[in-house]
C-alpha cells in the first residue's frame, strides 16, 4: 500500500493565511471597480485602486456620493416641521422644503467633485 507524505505547511505557495491590518502596510491594496462606503463617504478599502472602465467607476462614484450626501443633509434636517399652513394650495415651494433641496443640490455637487478626485487619482485603466 502506499503512502503519500505529508506536505509541509510551508510549501503550500500561500504567503498569507488571513488577511490583517498590517498586510495593508506592505502593500497589499484592494482593486475595485466601485468602492463600498463607510457612513462618512469615504471608502471602506484598503488603498483603492479603480481598475476597469474610467468613465464607469465615475459615474457609480459619483451616483454613491451624491445619494449619500442628500440623505445626510435630509438626515441632519430631520427636525424640521413644516411652516403655517397659510400657503395652502399655492404653487409656490414650501420655503422650509425649498431650502432642504438647495442643501441637498450644494451637498450633491460637492459629492461629485470628490467623485472626480478619487478616480482621478485612483484609476489604474483597464485591469490589464
Amino acid at each position: 500500500m502506499a503512502t503519500s507524505q505529508k506536505k509541509d505547511p510551508a510549501d503550500s505557495g500561500v504567503l498569507q493565511e488571513t488577511p490583517s491590518a498590517a498586510a495593508a502596510e506592505h502593500g497589499d491594496h484592494d482593486r475595485i471597480v466601485m468602492a463600498s462606503r463607510r457612513a462618512d463617504g469615504s471608502m471602506d478599502q484598503i488603498n483603492p485602486e479603480f481598475i476597469g472602465d474610467k468613465d464607469a467607476a465615475l459615474a457609480a462614484a459619483k451616483e454613491q456620493l451624491a445619494v449619500q450626501a442628500a440623505s445626510a443633509v435630509d438626515t441632519a434636517a430631520r427636525g424640521v416641521t413644516s411652516g403655517p399652513q397659510d400657503g395652502a394650495g399655492s404653487s409656490e415651494p414650501d420655503a422650509d422644503v425649498q431650502a432642504l433641496k438647495d442643501a441637498q443640490d450644494a451637498a450633491v455637487k460637492a459629492a461629485e467633485a470628490k467623485a472626480e478626485r478619487e478616480v482621478s487619482e485612483r484609476h489604474q485603466g483597464l485591469g490589464g
